[in-house]
């Protein structure tokens, strides 16, 4: 049953900007649950399947203007790529580090507040660009905005979408762009740890709790951040920031 529980908190805090790994962490304190970094990775593979179906049209497009040799579906795929590597160094190179800081709970209640503060002014960022206007300066911005969310606490839907937004894509597409990103990424997670891992009931039940949750928390996400209300995250975020100063 604990699995479940952290399955449906992952597919939620996964999509919703509110950090997965600072959600996790703060709920394996709060009940007395043993944090299994492997696990949560496994997770991620659930995630990675509720945005393969999410954005199934875009993820086809894209695969079949490569075949195509579709010269703006490959200046998409580049700045993807671009976007991809920050994060990707960052956790390769530091790895380690970020295990520490998963266990501090008093600087995951930190990064929960610079998440906030992030999300509260995004709803005032209004830009117009589409995807193929994005310039590589633009998607490696991004990117580094996603590589900083490799920390507990700080969101990657959340961080990337501000990133997104303060580069001036319209709202539709900077949605599609952050979660388009959270692929390689979420999928590399998953099959990383997947050797760890013991595929018994009690993953799959995670596995499971993950997907139904991510689809429910990928529509409400996609709605405010198209109407700008990502504020409300913001708000909300102020009770995991306060629960991980007092917990230990």
């Amino acid at each position: 049953m604990k699995d479940f529980f952290l399955g449906v908190v992952q597919g939620l805090t996964e999509f919703l900007p509110v950090s997965s790994s600072g959600h996790l962490g703060l709920f394996s304190k709060l009940f007395g649950l043993q944090s299994n970094l492997s696990l949560f990775a496994f997770l991620h593979l659930a995630t990675f399947l509720v945005v393969l179906i999410f954005l199934w049209k875009d993820v086809w497009s894209i695969l079949y203007g490569m075949f195509k040799l579709d010269k703006n579906t490959w200046n998409i795929v580049f700045k993807l790529v671009v976007a991809t590597i920050p994060a990707g160094l960052v956790g390769l190179l530091f790895e380690k580090k970020i295990e520490e800081i998963f266990s501090s709970q008093w600087v995951i209640g930190i990064f929960f507040l610079i998440t906030a503060a992030f999300l509260w002014f995004s709803d005032a960022a209004s830009g117009r660009k589409s995807l193929n206007e994005l310039s590589l300066l633009d998607a490696l911005f991004i990117g580094l905005f996603q590589a900083v969310a490799v920390l507990p606490g700080i969101s990657r839907s959340g961080i990337t979408l501000v990133g997104a937004l303060l580069v001036g894509l319209n709202r539709a597409d900077a949605f599609r762009f952050s979660f388009l990103l959270s692929l390689p990424i979420t999928l590399a997670a998953g099959l990383f740890e997947l050797k760890d891992v013991v595929l018994n009931t009690a993953a799959f039940s995670g596995f499971g709790g993950a997907f139904v949750a991510g689809i429910v928390a990928l529509l409400v996400v996609k709605q405010l951040t198209i109407s700008a209300h990502l504020r409300y995250f913001s708000i909300y975020l102020i009770l995991p920031a306060i629960l991980s100063f007092f917990i230990r």
